[in-house]
């Protein structure tokens, strides 16, 4: 998982992922989704996001799927 290298996965109030890139200052908020097997983006997109945030977000729910499954959440 080179491309979630990097990133800082921390989990808030049992229901909370917040990923952060140090580096640049990104962060974004996935929330568990109650009992499913679903992490939902908390943060708003933009309709126009640029070639960097979008590969932000690539590894940035990359890094988020892989913790809430080390976590146990993303089981059905």
């Amino acid at each position: 998982m080179s491309d979630v290298a990097g990133l800082n996965v921390q989990v808030l109030q049992d229901q909370d992922l917040v990923v952060t890139e140090p580096r640049t200052g990104e962060k974004v908020v996935y929330r568990r989704d109650g009992n499913s097997p679903l992490l939902v983006l908390m943060d708003p997109l933009r309709a126009d996001p640029d070639a960097a945030r979008v590969k932000f977000l690539v590894s940035a729910w990359k890094a988020a799927h892989a913790k809430a499954q080390q976590l146990g959440w993303l089981k059905s």
